[in-house]
């Protein structure tokens, strides 16, 4: 059977791929190791959080880009598909522990000004202030020197914004689950230039397709080093690193924003839960979705962030492995594009901790 394009992984990358080719009209096949959001995509946190505005650069216009056109994606998506996504643009508060970071602050409130192009604003309340009307939710004595809070951040549901996803891409597409891809395949005799004509899954089937877009995480890595390595100087092209997350049952009105200080994220979702996270652990083994009940550091933050929450209950736990990218440095960059040297071959391969509010823009811009 032949494909205009196999992509590999049914996460928010895949699937927003998926999306878009199919919208061209193309005959597509999306191939999933597990099943749908089983990586990174299908936690539980969907905090949309920008860098800081400051010392501007691509990759900071470029994440800005990503935050301030999803809601009209995800409209778009939410209206073609009946499925809501769990998206509102809740805002960031910040409190400030410590004296030595108001300059930054400064710089941070002069940034957003010139760079977020006035339709989101960054603010800075002194300590002692109102709160901006977060006092129930934020432990103020770790706001000893004022409270930053900005605009432009917002929440996401990760499941059920897969959820509308599927709900696009499976009836128009194949969608596979349980098919685990083993390698590329490539149009033999070519020695100048590689050219893709498909995959071959670990059953040994082979399926022939003109483009192979490559958007399975962490997992992306094996099957891409031996054709990307080389412009990573022969380095290993990026690694896994795991997190964790809990989800919380408590009542509020969904109007509250997010938390975030020193590591730890309190997102505020709709149908009365909150999301808590997360860690980030280089050094893991052993099954990615395990959970490690002795890395909840996290959490406990949260608790003291958070007062509030110290009664709500655990409804849920999450485990898994987020990709993070070694080619040329970039760290929380991701690597959205084709493949020098391979014709037909693409890679979305996400930004750590930052792909859910870009993989919409990403996908349309780098598939060719």
């Amino acid at each position: 059977m032949t494909f205009d394009t196999a992509i590999i992984g049914a996460g928010v990358l895949g699937l927003w791929a998926a999306r878009h080719v199919i919208k061209r009209g193309e005959r597509v096949i999306v191939l999933e190791k597990r099943q749908v959001g089983a990586g990174a995509s299908g936690g539980f946190l969907g905090a949309l959080m920008p860098h800081m505005p400051d010392n501007w650069n691509a990759k900071k216009q470029f994440q800005f880009d990503g935050l301030s056109s999803l809601g009209e994606a995800v409209a778009a998506l939410e209206a073609d598909t009946g499925h809501s996504c769990g998206y509102r643009r809740c805002g960031r508060t910040m409190p400030l522990m410590h004296e030595k970071v108001l300059p930054q602050v400064v710089r941070r409130l002069e940034g957003a000004k010139a760079n977020w192009g006035g339709a989101y604003e960054m603010t800075f309340q002194q300590a002692g202030g109102d709160g901006q009307g977060v006092i129930d939710w934020l432990n103020l004595d770790f706001a000893p020197y004022g409270i930053q809070h900005d605009t432009l951040s917002a929440r996401i549901n990760p499941r059920t914004y897969l959820g509308a996803l599927d709900a696009f891409v499976r009836p128009r597409a194949e969608l596979v689950e349980r098919a685990e891809v083993a390698s590329l395949s490539f149009v033999p005799g070519k020695e100048s230039e590689q050219q893709v004509d498909g995959v071959v899954l670990a059953s040994g089937e082979r399926i022939s397709a003109g483009r192979v877009i490559v958007a399975n995480g962490w997992e992306a890595y094996p099957l891409l080093q031996s054709v990307m390595g080389e412009i990573n100087g022969g380095k290993p092209i990026g690694r896994g690193v795991k997190g964790q997350a809990v989800l919380l049952e408590y009542v509020h009105g969904d109007d509250l924003p997010i938390v975030y200080h020193d590591g730890a994220y309190v997102v505020p979702h709709e149908g009365n839960r909150v999301a808590i996270g997360s860690t980030s652990v280089n050094d893991w083994s052993g099954a990615p979705e395990t959970f490690d009940e002795g890395d909840m550091a996290f959490y406990h933050r949260a608790m003291e962030l958070v007062p509030a929450l110290r009664d709500a209950p655990i409804v849920g736990r999450w485990a898994g492995v987020r990709p993070r990218n070694t080619i040329d440095g970039r760290g929380t960059e991701p690597w959205f594009g084709p493949v020098p040297g391979v014709d037909g071959l693409t890679a979305l391969i996400g930004g750590f901790k930052i792909t859910l509010g870009l993989a919409h823009m990403a996908s349309l811009s780098d598939i060719t």
